[in-house]
């Protein structure tokens, strides 16, 4: 099997060098095309529930984004290291000054038939992605306004200086462009366009939706690239349980499982095979838990640091995630080591410590009862990711331990996302967040104030709000230089280490899973590429 030195015996770290804001090494594979591109044929891939949405400006669920970006494209695209690429946008300027940027737009048509235009370019980014984009809310509060002076130019001004700008314009961080005919005067949310029936700009376009079961997209017969998509068509599969998944991608019935929703354990099964290629890919992200700070004792931060201090990282790490990735340390990725503070580390500063977690819980008040139970936590996942029904097994010991007992309310995505976005019915959830390559895109939104916004997705879902935390992430994200932006993420990752509203336990290691006959899959941060796959007869 082509493998990308997916080795166990140690955790898995990423190499993360400068390329603006971020960039990610990508382990070393085959060449891109092996062989001539071939037209035609299906690709099957699968994933673990039904989309919430068929927008990908309003979620960041990796169902919404994998299937939002195979209908929509956005002004840029990433190559490998993160390199930004033209895609719509087929070219651009920016001022010296860094607060003016002019696009220059392809010509490219709605499913519909109508153009897109440079009006749809400010009502998405103004209207959408801004309003609802958990990702993009940073970028939006940069933007001062947008011109169009002609249907191909959009010209954007920023209030001050915004370093991950470009970065932000790519399909999978919130900023897909939107047909503005088909979206403006309705309620995003519950427009048909958001929820079944998508008017795209994108490679193929959505034909057959089987909920629970799968959804068929076509070839775009008016795509703008010329001799582009290659594939017929891109069946998904919804497929809730991992071992299936597996199986299937085994017996040919599947081509491609995303790296969300590829099992650590399953890496030995595969790693031999010469059918089937691991890569590791997106940049980083972590496993959390967010903690529901409206609720009594959760708005303790003592409590908080407590249940930390019970949790054996290790065990996780060793038996659930099977050493593939490595400890959370901070609020911040340390593989973002631009933004890093080496002086916050979880490890350390919160030691499994079991007889610790439990004066903790003394200090704070919170004592056992004559059952020898201190309170009741219950714990919500999605029982479609892989690990996380171990380690929500797990968790609960190490918290029952120290004399809490622990209800675990494990359920299909759907299910979690609404009872803990939605409807804040939850003490703890298990979620896994992006870093989006950079503070301001995809960390300050689990913490910042602004990101409170109920029935919104990967946000602050725990409530917390302290104006020493935004002000810290705000100064982070508007300073004009990565170091300036440094000083003040360093501050924030101190403030967060003190008050964990978020539990960071475990920085993923990124690995997908897919067929060789896929080719150049493996081009970029997935999601933006569909258009040049292809099948190796």
């Amino acid at each position: 099997m082509q493998t990308a030195n997916l080795s166990r015996r140690k955790p898995r770290v990423f190499a993360v060098l400068a390329l603006g804001a971020f960039a990610l090494s990508f382990a070393a594979g085959p060449a891109l095309g092996q062989g001539k591109p071939v037209p035609g044929g299906t690709a099957i891939l699968a994933v673990g529930a039904d989309p919430a949405t068929l927008n990908p400006d309003v979620s960041v669920g990796v169902p919404d984004i994998v299937t939002g970006c195979i209908v929509y494209d956005a002004l840029v695209r990433f190559e490998k290291g993160f390199k930004i690429v033209p895609s719509l946008a087929k070219s651009w300027e920016i001022a010296p000054d860094g607060l003016t940027y002019t696009f220059h737009m392809n010509q490219a048509t709605w499913s519909d038939g109508k153009p897109v235009t440079s009006d749809d370019v400010k009502f998405t980014l103004l209207e959408v992605s801004a309003k609802f984009g958990s990702k993009f809310v940073s970028v939006g509060q940069a933007i001062k306004e947008i011109e169009t002076p002609d249907p191909l130019t959009v010209v954007v001004k920023l209030a001050k200086p915004f370093g991950p700008f470009l970065f932000s314009l790519a399909c999978e961080q919130n900023a897909a462009i939107l047909p503005a005919h088909v979206f403006r005067g309705t309620d995003v949310l519950k427009n048909p366009a958001s929820l079944a029936a998508p008017v795209g700009n994108g490679p193929y376009r959505l034909s057959e939706w089987v909920r629970g079961d799968h959804l068929t997209f076509v070839k775009n017969p008016t795509y703008w690239t010329k001799g582009q998509p290659l594939l017929d068509r891109i069946i998904v599969k919804i497929m809730p349980d991992s071992a299936a998944r597996i199986l299937a991608l085994q017996a040919g019935e599947i081509d491609y499982i995303d790296q969300y929703y590829f099992p650590a354990s399953a890496i030995s099964v595969l790693e031999n095979d010469p059918r089937f290629k691991l890569q590791e890919v997106s940049y980083p992200s972590d496993d959390i838990i967010i903690l529901n700070t409206r609720k009594a004792p959760l708005d303790n931060a003592k409590v908080r640091q407590a249940l930390l201090v019970a949790m054996d990282r290790q065990y996780l790490l060793k038996n659930v995630f099977l050493n593939t990735g490595q400890l959370g340390a901070s609020a911040i990725d340390s593989r973002l080591t631009q933004f890093y503070n080496p002086a916050v580390n979880y490890e350390k500063m919160y030691a499994y410590n079991p007889a610790r977690a439990k004066a903790l819980l003394d200090e704070a008040g919170v004592k056992p009862g004559l059952d020898g139970t201190r309170f009741t936590i219950r714990i919500s996942f999605d029982t479609g990711r892989p690990e996380y029904t171990s380690a929500a097994q797990a968790i609960q010991r190490f918290w029952q331990a120290v004399g809490i007992k622990v209800v675990l309310e494990g359920a299909e995505r759907p299910v979690v996302l609404k009872r803990v976005y939605a409807d804040y019915d939850f003490d703890a959830t298990m979620q896994n967040y992006s870093t989006s390559g950079d503070p301001a895109l995809g960390i300050s939104r689990a913490y910042h104030t602004e990101s409170i916004k109920q029935g919104a997705t990967f946000n602050n879902a725990s409530g917390y709000s302290n104006p020493e935390a935004d002000d810290l992430f705000n100064k982070g994200r508007d300073a004009a230089t990565t170091a300036e932006r440094a000083k003040h993420y360093f501050k924030a990752q101190e403030v967060i280490a003190r008050d964990l509203p978020v539990i960071t336990y475990h920085q993923q290691a990124q690995i997908g899973a897919s067929s060789t006959r896929l080719q150049d899959l493996w081009q970029a941060a997935n999601y933006q590429w569909w258009h040049k796959v292809w099948l190796k007869k």
